[in-house]
């Protein structure tokens, strides 16, 4: 687009030039060889020239900002309508009130996994591929655009929610049996929709709505497909979580909020060797809130940053509490939350300096990090993990095996311990939860990794990961998380 410009500059550059030397060349011309009568020619035609000229500097300068504006509205990688474009569309249209329309949020999953596995290019290509298979679908009087790396905004006529749902489903068929992409899995969506009220509703409200269902069913479904469509049980949910973020910051500082310590035991003399600091939410009138609830919440609004530095920090002074009575610490693990990965820095800047208010050794302190972190920013992940552990903190994967590459991971990332995704040792999953978590267990003690089982609740488990030794096991079999007071050593 740039050089389209630039020629279209240069061009009226040249033409500028060309006619006002040919204008001078007339009236200097007219002036000194003339006849008599062209002096009073030549001083008209001299205004003249100048006249002509700023006429068509102007004219250019308007088709030249006229250019300019049409690819302000343009996607660079799509060639289609960016939000701006779209925006704009939304307006005409609802404005209209003629027709029902229903908004949709549309995000490909996992689309970092595939860039950096692939490579920017790929990553571009598809892209546009899932535009114009997505765009390929739309009627009449319908809107496309793509509005950041992988999400897209659609604008669809719809008589009612079934026909919706019948709509999502062409919508997801076109893009995942799209073929020429050079990758070798199939791309899922999720999705959230919201059927517009009329000409009233605003687009700040539609996208808001939109969002807040496709993060729904996001959550829903972690490897295919989901959709959601915004109802009133959304409606009453959105309420509650804006409910939930207004009591946050007043409950952390009330210190409503609570470390728990769930202990991990060494498998071969079963004895307590660590504990993992958990967060717990006990508000004086509505009682402990459900983990499901606000967790998920903090980490999509970032708040979860806030608690996990309350949580490192009380975990410091716990061990510094134990050091100062004579007691020999264990080491304890505390949770990143995904949230931290958005800038590079914040170890250096948030967690060092809350350590360094301690007198606590780094071998006590151990860091959790879940796996989904990897798939959302490989790059971020490994030199994070290589700076701990080479300034003496340990790492550790967790809910290692629940993603799309787990033992790929392995040969990069440069963790001390793994944690087996505790969905391993259910009963519905018992014999093939064995065979994979065997399997890991082999690698990892080839390439000189810890395991840690969580969610072991039962005798037969411990003693099937006691035969594959299996370092560390956690869970309510030897122990619920408890708080951080009652928490015994000895």
């Amino acid at each position: 687009m740039m050089n389209i410009e630039k020629k279209q500059k240069v061009c009226w550059g040249i033409f500028y030039l060309f006619f006002t030397a040919c204008l001078c060349f007339l009236a200097l011309y007219l002036y000194f060889i003339g006849k008599s009568h062209s002096l009073q020619f030549a001083e008209i035609v001299i205004p003249l020239c100048f006249f002509i000229l700023a006429f068509a500097g102007g004219y250019g300068s308007l088709k030249y900002k006229m250019l300019e504006d049409s690819h302000r509205f343009v996607d660079p990688i799509t060639g289609g309508a960016n939000e701006f474009r779209f925006q704009d569309a939304f307006h005409k249209r609802i404005s209209v009130g003629t027709e029902q329309f229903a908004f949709l949020c549309i995000n490909i999953k996992k689309f970092s996994l595939l860039n950096s596995q692939y490579g920017w290019d790929v990553g571009d290509r598809i892209l546009k591929s899932v535009y114009m298979a997505l765009k390929a679908k739309l009627k009449e009087n319908e809107y496309i655009a793509r509005i950041n790396t992988d999400t897209y905004y659609l604008l669809l006529r719809v008589a009612d929610e079934e026909e919706l749902m019948k709509r999502v489903y062409e919508l997801d068929d076109a893009v995942y049996f799209m073929e020429g992409l050079d990758i070798e899995q199939k791309l899922f969506l999720s999705i959230g929709a919201y059927i517009l009220k009329g000409d009233s509703d605003t687009y700040a409200n539609a996208v808001d709505c939109a969002e807040f269902c496709r993060t729904q069913s996001e959550d829903a479904s972690d490897r295919n497909t989901h959709f959601e469509i915004y109802t009133y049980t959304f409606q009453d949910k959105r309420e509650y979580h804006r409910k939930l973020q207004d009591m946050a910051q007043p409950a952390l500082d009330k210190k409503h909020f609570k470390v728990y310590l769930q202990p991990k035991y060494e498998l071969e003399g079963e004895t307590l060797a660590g504990a993992e600091a958990l967060v717990r939410w006990e508000d004086p009138v509505e009682g402990m809130m459900p983990l499901y609830e606000f967790i998920p919440l903090f980490e999509q609004t970032g708040f979860m940053r806030q608690i996990d530095y309350f949580v490192f920090e009380s975990v410091l002074e716990l061990i510094e509490k134990w050091m100062d009575e004579g007691i020999e610490p264990i080491p304890i693990s505390v949770n990143l939350s995904k949230s931290h990965f958005t800038a590079k820095n914040f170890f250096d800047e948030k967690f060092l300096p809350i350590f360094e208010r301690h007198h606590v050794p780094k071998k006590y302190i151990e860091f959790e990090i879940s796996e989904s972190v990897m798939l959302d920013d490989a790059g971020v992940l490994i030199d994070l993990v290589q700076k701990l552990e080479d300034s003496g903190f340990a790492c550790s994967m967790d809910d290692f095996g629940s993603g799309y590459s787990s033992l790929n991971m392995l040969k990069n990332l440069h963790v001390s311990t793994i944690k087996l995704d505790q969905k391993m040792f259910s009963e519905e999953e018992k014999e093939r939860g064995k065979i994979v978590s065997k399997g890991i267990i082999e690698i990892a003690r080839q390439i000189n990794m810890k395991v840690v089982a969580e969610g072991i609740e039962t005798r037969e488990y411990v003693d099937f990961l006691k035969e594959q030794k299996c370092d560390l096991v956690q869970g309510y079999y030897f122990g619920r998380p408890m708080p951080m007071e009652q928490f015994q050593l000895t």
